[in-house]
């Protein structure tokens, strides 16, 4: 495996697409003008389609989106692990496709395979979190589970599972660094939490790393990237921007946002915005979801930055 860093400027954003519902022809180019650097894809509906065998004739997830930028492979099993069985470790994980509600199953060596066509910039092992209320002995179990599954599937990354828990975040976090792991995505932080035990846990996991690796998380909501962003977290994934657009609202720069006819992206009259999404509905829906994106990469801009080497497979 040839490792090849890339220098960044962080806290960075990192735009979540939904991979079925993306434009293969147009995201390249919306999303690279809107000064994005880097996109995450889950893999599992991308092995569903467009499939594996689509992916490796095109090479990869990147050239699937004509996307010259960085690409974070992310497992995409969607729901959290609901009960950790004694042969989780040989069987891999259970899921269930977005789409049709198809039920799978992917262990280590299949995993291997969907990592090597992906061409990821950087890729995410094999894991999946635990419910973040599970009972404690399945958020153990789960610990273990996942760093069999890492050392399987290695990537340069470790995934840090442990739901709130704080020594089960520790030992996670010790079964990495045994495997010389020091960057770091924390596991768990999609789910539908409470913003404050978010924030909590957050917090929590990010005091007990080691220093001077690098550190990945999802954020959905503006309240999350800030959390995130004050707890020194690198690469901050987030799917906010392309959410209100779909629920027809303007992002602002300040990560607030309005409806769409009272923001007006674009300096459009608000007459507009009518017009356009009944007779338009395609052109509407791209002009506010570069407007919404292009402000979600200048909050970050916005920050004090600082410079660091992100490094991929």
């Amino acid at each position: 495996m040839t490792m090849t860093s890339y220098p960044l400027t962080v806290p960075m954003p990192v735009l979540k697409l939904p991979l079925l519902t993306t434009d293969p022809l147009t995201a390249g180019e919306l999303f690279s003008h809107c000064g994005v650097r880097i996109v995450a894809l889950p893999l599992a509906p991308a092995m569903d389609a467009p499939g594996a065998a689509t992916l490796g004739e095109v090479g990869g997830l990147g050239a699937w989106l004509k996307w010259e930028g960085l690409t974070v492979a992310l497992p995409g099993f969607g729901q959290p692990l609901t009960k950790v069985k004694k042969n989780s470790e040989r069987v891999g994980v259970h899921y269930q496709l977005p789409h049709g509600g198809a039920k799978k199953t992917v262990n280590g060596a299949e995993y291997e395979e969907w990592l090597k066509v992906a061409h990821a910039s950087v890729a995410l092992p094999l894991s999946q979190a635990p419910d973040h209320y599970a009972p404690v002995d399945d958020i153990v179990r789960s610990v273990a589970v996942n760093a069999a599954w890492g050392t399987q599937t290695p990537t340069g990354w470790g995934v840090v599972q442990g739901a709130g828990l704080k020594a089960a975040r520790q030992e996670s976090i010790a079964y990495l660094v045994e495997q010389n792991i020091t960057n770091f995505y924390l596991g768990g932080f999609g789910q539908p939490l409470e913003d404050e035990e978010w924030q909590r846990s957050l917090e929590m996991t990010t005091d007990l790393l080691p220093p001077n690796g690098l550190v990945m998380v999802e954020a959905a909501t503006p309240f999350r990237i800030q959390a995130a962003i004050e707890a020194g977290v690198h690469l901050i994934i987030s799917d906010l921007p392309l959410t209100l657009a779909r629920h027809h609202r303007y992002l602002q720069e300040d990560l607030s946002d309005v409806p769409v006819e009272e923001g007006a992206p674009h300096g459009l009259p608000k007459q507009a915005w009518p017009y356009l999404t009944e007779r338009h509905v395609g052109l509407a829906t791209r002009l506010l979801t570069k407007a919404n994106v292009k402000n979600w990469t200048a909050y970050f801009a916005k920050k004090t930055p600082g410079n660091v080497k992100l490094t991929g497979i």
